[in-house]
C-alpha cells in the first residue's frame, strides 16, 4: 500500500488538476473540412495558493505515514498521530482546492457553448460535432494517494485493519455513487446555456442492475471482513474476483451518452448538446475494487488466523506487525 500511495502521489504532482479539451470536426456548407483541437490545463502549481498548500503537507505526509508504518513500538505511534494530524491539514487542503476548482467545468461548457454559436451555423448538421471536454486528474490523484496514506496510518495504528479500512473506504465511494449526480449535461442555445444534473436511475435497467449488483457485493464484502471463520474463503475469494471486474467493466458499457437516453424533442430545442462524467461515476466504479482489496485482505487475515490457531506458540492474528498491507 505504502507503494501504490507514492506512486499516486507522484500522479498528483505530475497530473493537471484542471483542462479542457475542445474539438471541433465537421464540414462547412461548403464543403471545406474542419477539424480542431485544443487543450488547456493547469498545474497543481498554478491553482493558486491550494496547489503550494498541498505540496508543502504532502511530503511531511508521506515522511510521517511510512514512519508509523515502519518504526517500532512508541516512535511509530507517535509517527502516526503526527501523521493524523498532516492527515486534517490535508482533508482541508483540498476541499479548498476542489472547491476553488468546481466551477471550471461550467466556465469550460460556457466558453464551448460560445464556439457552438459562432460555428455551428456554418458546419453541416449531420457533418459536424463541437464537443469539449473536462477533467482534473490531478486531484483524482491526489485524493487517492491522500485516502492510501490514511489506510497505511490507521492500519499501523491498528494492525491488521486493512480489511476493515478498505471496505469501509468502499462503502464511502458507494454512497457518493449512490447519492451524486453521475453526469451534467450542458444544452447551447442561441441565448443561454441550459445545464442539468442527471442520476444513475436515468440511465435505465442496466445502470440499476449494477448499482444493486454493488450493493451486494457491499455487503458481501462487510460479511466477509467481520467473519471470524477460516472456512470456505478461497472459493469465495474465486467468485469475488470475477465478480468485481464484471461491476467495474459493467460502468463503460452503461450508456451515459445524452444521445442514448435523452429525449430527441428536447434535444431540438438546442444547437448542440455535450456531457461532463461526474466523479460520483468514477467513485462508483471504483467501489468494486476496493471491495475485492478488501475482499482479499480477509482472506489473507483468514489465513494468518489459521496458521496461528494450528502454531504451539499461538498469538492472536490481528496483533501482527505495523505494517500496511500490500
Amino acid at each position: 500500500m505504502i507503494v501504490v500511495a507514492l506512486g499516486l502521489a507522484v500522479g498528483s504532482v505530475a497530473a493537471p488538476w484542471s483542462e479542457v479539451t475542445l474539438r471541433v470536426l465537421g464540414r462547412t456548407r461548403g464543403d471545406s473540412l474542419v477539424h480542431q483541437d485544443s487543450t488547456a490545463g493547469l498545474a497543481v502549481t498554478e491553482i493558486d495558493g491550494w496547489g503550494w498548500a498541498y505540496l508543502l503537507v504532502l511530503v511531511p505526509l508521506v515522511l510521517l505515514a511510512v514512519a508509523s508504518a515502519v518504526l517500532p513500538g512508541t516512535a511509530g505511534r507517535a509517527a502516526a498521530v503526527a501523521a493524523g494530524g498532516a492527515l486534517l491539514a490535508m482533508s482541508t487542503v483540498l476541499v479548498g482546492a476542489a472547491y476553488h476548482l468546481s466551477s471550471g467545468p461550467d466556465e469550460a461548457a460556457a466558453r464551448w457553448a460560445e464556439v457552438v454559436r459562432r460555428l455551428a451555423p456554418m458546419l453541416d448538421g449531420d457533418y459536424g460535432s463541437i464537443s469539449y471536454g473536462y477533467d482534473s486528474p490531478g486531484l483524482t490523484f491526489a485524493v487517492l494517494a491522500v485516502s492510501a496514506l490514511a489506510i497505511v496510518v490507521l492500519t499501523s495504528w491498528w494492525p491488521g485493519s486493512g480489511r476493515i479500512v478498505t471496505a469501509a473506504a468502499g462503502s464511502l465511494a458507494l454512497l457518493a455513487g449512490l447519492a451524486l449526480p453521475w453526469l451534467t449535461v450542458y444544452g447551447a442555445t442561441a441565448d443561454e446555456l441550459d445545464r442539468r444534473n442527471v442520476w444513475w436511475p436515468t440511465f435505465g435497467t442496466a445502470s440499476v442492475l449494477t448499482m444493486v449488483g454493488t450493493l451486494a457485493f457491499a455487503a458481501l464484502t462487510w460479511w466477509a471482513a467481520l467473519r471470524r471463520s477460516t472456512r470456505g474463503r478461497l472459493p469465495l475469494l474465486l467468485v469475488t474476483v470475477p465478480a468485481a471486474f464484471a461491476l467495474v467493466l459493467m460502468h463503460d458499457y452503461l450508456g451515459l451518452d445524452p444521445e442514448e437516453w435523452q429525449d430527441a424533442a428536447e434535444r431540438a430545442r438546442f444547437l448542440a448538446v455535450t456531457d461532463d462524467i461526474r466523479s460520483a461515476a468514477e467513485l462508483a466504479q471504483l467501489a468494486p475494487v476496493l471491495f475485492l482489496v478488501a475482499m482479499v485482505l480477509a482472506w489473507s487475515a483468514a489465513r494468518r488466523r489459521a496458521r496461528a490457531a494450528r502454531s504451539p506458540h499461538a498469538v492472536p492474528a490481528d496483533a501482527g506487525t505495523a505494517y500496511a498491507p500490500g
